[in-house]
């Protein structure tokens, strides 16, 4: 026992407590860390089968999204939803319908990441009916955009493409795919 303490040993029993109390620190710095992260993400309120609606300066309904439940994380400023449906009105009296299996608000509604079965459609229009298909999509509602990195199928009045990837300005239906872009087109019968 006495070798122990005599000479070179000395100074490896001393370096050899110190790093075991330096990890025991470290491990229980990282533990509490965890913890109070994870208390940070709790919802600060949720809504179940509720809509929420946004005015634009003049007071008109520029968008409406319901849902099955929201729950709002107020340290990440994000919403998430189950199951939500959506309208978007243009300021030409347009608009556009959607819908996914999940979504997340950002930005107090500057973006909305929609996720799962996604389906927008400018159902009512008559002459350039649009319908958009895909897995997952990032709709800007105040830009009037839209963008997916993932496989989008389109439906138009007279032709049907597929694609990976895409932009498209809802208020011009000015659409780009931008990958592996296959398709048809028929002509109307008169």
């Amino acid at each position: 026992m006495a070798v122990l303490f005599k000479g070179r040993w000395l100074y490896i029993n001393l370096i050899t407590l110190g790093l075991v109390f330096l990890v025991f620190w470290w491990w229980q710095q990282t533990t509490q860390e965890v913890a109070e992260s994870e208390a940070n993400w709790i919802p600060d309120y949720y809504l179940t089968h509720a809509t929420i609606s946004q005015y634009d300066d003049q007071g008109v309904l520029s968008s409406s999204i319901s849902a099955e439940r929201f729950t709002h994380i107020r340290e990440f400023g994000t919403t998430d939803m189950i199951r939500p449906r959506f309208n978007l009105y243009l300021q030409d009296s347009s608009a556009w319908f959607g819908k996914a299996e999940e979504g997340l608000i950002l930005d107090s509604g500057a973006q909305i990441n929609l996720s799962g079965n996604v389906l927008v459609t400018n159902g009512p229009d008559i002459l350039r009916p649009l319908s958009l298909k895909s897995q997952s999509l990032r709709l800007f509602p105040n830009q009037n955009y839209a963008e997916s990195d993932d496989r989008v199928q389109l439906i138009g009045k007279h032709s049907h493409l597929t694609g990976k990837g895409m932009q498209l300005t809802l208020d011009s239906q000015r659409l780009l795919l931008l990958n592996q872009v296959t398709g048809t087109h028929l002509a109307p019968r008169n």
